[in-house]
């Protein structure tokens, strides 16, 4: 008869637990943010598409379009050995236990035990005495809060969501990391470009301060254009000098980027400064799935939103299922006999009566949490419009700049030789030749500097597409 009491326990337990589970968790639901975007860039062709949760795109070896394996050496490198990125990836991995975690609340809370006494209880009576006793034990505790009002629930779509967006925060490093990669590198490539400018400006002035010191000794020239000759020679090699310095600075810091010591990095010389990869004017229409912040943003805010969940449940009485069985005997002979099997089932309400200003700021607080949270997307979406606008922008003011440029440096060229055959014949001072050699000089400076803009704003726009094309 005990045995069928307990079976019909069991059985009403287990219709409660269906039917509460068919209630609806507290809280409101995860909306994204509402927030107005453009239907297009500036350079058109470009319409919007919210994120849509578990299509976000897979990552693309983006730095492979420069054709360089130098760059693509160096960007693999850091993402494989960078400290931030693996920081971020040890994050990565508290949040996905930390999930694991809140998921183990919809399980029961079992616990066994073993104990073992030996105890001496002196009575007052007739005579007086003591009696010695011996207890065994196997306990045996089962507890289960039911679920009523979501609260689990929502403790594990809040984790499930910060174990998401601990994910795409790393994909968002891994993006600025390559990033900052491939802006280093094209700065080193340019520091390279001007260092060759001003190796072949060296070969010119030294061979011209030759030719004048012949020219100096014989008497055809006089001392103060053999004087400004030196000043040229000297001026170019330490300006080549200090680009040296710079070589080494920005060698450096790829090898920390790549997660390896400083001292002893080297990278190969290369001058060449390419054409940027060309960016279709009609931009895919999904930036705001492409770009890992922006979906870690929204997920922060899917997150926070089921925190409200948690402090509105808290609100409500709890009801659970307590529960005990076990062995118990005086002599450890007889604690596996089916007589010392002891049991007992039952349940509890808990209803919070005292606490509910504290809950009230709990779930105030997570209500303000949220609403931060919902202004850091819509930040981070706006800041996204911004990066896309200025690289789109500016990489067509780039481009066209150095048409400009390139227009100067030509024109300082033919300057140069003109003044060079005038200085020959004897219509111009040498200081003609200086000024217009600085001009040449100063300009093809430029022109890299311009080349090595338009490469790095490139990769400034692939950034800002989220690394998706």
């Amino acid at each position: 008869m005990p045995n069928c009491q307990l079976l019909c326990r069991l059985v009403s337990c287990s219709v409660l637990l269906v039917v509460v589970s068919a209630c609806g968790p507290v809280g409101p639901d995860h909306e994204v943010p509402a927030i107005e975007v453009p239907a297009s860039f500036s350079r058109g062709g470009v319409s919007w598409k919210r994120q849509v949760p578990g299509s976000q795109p897979r990552p693309q070896r983006w730095w492979r379009l420069y054709r360089d394996a130098t760059l693509t050496g160096v960007v693999e490198r850091a993402l494989a050995k960078n400290q931030d990125l693996a920081s971020a990836a040890a994050r990565l991995r508290q949040a996905r236990e930390m999930s694991n975690q809140a998921r183990s609340l919809y399980f029961p809370d079992i616990h066994l035990g073993a104990a073992a006494e030996r105890s001496k209880i002196r009575y007052r009576g007739s005579g007086g005495g003591a009696i010695q006793s011996n207890n065994f034990s196997i306990p045996v505790d089962f507890r289960y809060e039911l679920d009523i009002w979501g609260k689990v629930g929502r403790q594990v779509e809040s984790a499930t969501a910060s174990e998401a967006a601990a994910a795409e925060s790393l994909s968002a490093l891994q993006l600025s990391v390559a990033g900052e990669v491939a802006q280093t590198y094209w700065a080193l490539r340019a520091v390279d470009a001007n260092r060759a400018v001003l190796t072949r400006t060296l070969e010119i002035r030294r061979k011209a301060l030759d030719l004048l010191t012949k020219r100096h000794d014989v008497g055809n020239i006089s001392g103060l254009d053999l004087s400004r000759a030196e000043t040229e020679v000297a001026t170019a090699e330490a300006e080549r000098i200090r680009l040296d310095q710079d070589r080494v600075v920005l060698v450096n810091a790829l090898a920390v980027l790549g997660g390896a010591i400083a001292s002893g990095s080297a990278i190969a010389d290369n001058p060449e400064l390419p054409k940027p990869p060309a960016v279709p004017v009609a931009v895919p229409s999904e930036v705001l799935r492409q770009r890992p912040d922006i979906r870690a943003a929204e997920r922060r805010v899917a997150a926070a939103n089921a925190d409200i969940g948690v402090a509105t449940a808290a609100f409500y009485p709890s009801f659970s299922i307590n529960a005990s069985s076990g062995l118990d005997a005086t002599r450890l002979g007889d604690l596996f006999q089916a007589s010392s099997l002891v049991w007992s089932i039952g349940s509890s309400a808990l209803m919070p009566v005292t606490s509910q200003k504290y809950l009230k700021a709990q779930r105030n607080a997570a209500v303000a949490a949220h609403a931060a949270a919902s202004a850091d997307y819509r930040q981070a979406v706006l800041e996204s419009v911004r990066e896309v606008e200025n690289a789109l922008q500016g990489a067509a003011i780039l481009e066209r700049r150095q048409v400009a440029q390139d227009r100067a440096l030509a024109s300082a060229q033919k300057t140069l030789e003109l003044a060079a055959k005038q200085f020959e014949a004897g219509l111009v001072s040498f200081l003609d030749v200086v000024d217009a050699e600085r001009t040449r000089l100063d300009n093809e400076q430029a022109a890299n500097a311009v080349r090595a803009q338009r490469l790095a704003l490139s990769v400034s726009l692939i950034k800002a597409l989220g690394g998706e094309w």
